[in-house]
């Protein structure tokens, strides 16, 4: 019964249940080389590319493009991925012009948009998160 009351003391729930108390789960270490740019390449280049005219005039064609930034200057914060552009415009309703990637209205009006999927969007805000860093 003792334990039990010092692990309630010390906000240590059991089965994975986290409380305000417990500790933050660190992530592992997110790298741009194997885990952010192939997500860019692969949702991102086709319009992003420094040969390609997109209205932001953001490359993001390597680190050094993407940290150069655009019209709305460098799409990330280091350490603030809720104050980055990159995340903001992955998200519904970002705070200028049109979610990112584009698609077509027709395509979001029947449901059949292609977006960045919850963990790829993660694993970019888990990125800046830790410094985003050309690792």
């Amino acid at each position: 019964m003792t334990l039990v009351i010092l692990f309630a003391a010390h906000g240590i729930q059991g089965q994975g249940k986290e409380s305000k108390n417990s500790p933050k789960k660190v992530s592992a270490a997110v790298s741009f080389k194997n885990d952010v740019f192939p997500v860019i390449q692969k949702h991102c280049l086709p319009c992003h590319a420094e040969d390609n005219f997109n209205p932001s005039e953001l490359s993001l064609d390597s680190y050094d493009k993407m940290k150069e930034g655009g019209k709305h200057g460098s799409p990330w914060v280091e350490g603030k991925s809720k104050e980055s552009v990159i995340i903001q415009k992955l998200n519904e309703n970002p705070p200028f012009g049109d979610r990112m990637p584009l698609n077509s209205k027709k395509k979001i009006d029947e449901g059949k948009a292609i977006w960045l999927s919850a963990e790829e969007i993660k694993t970019i805000a888990n990125w800046i998160d830790q410094g985003g860093k050309n690792n």
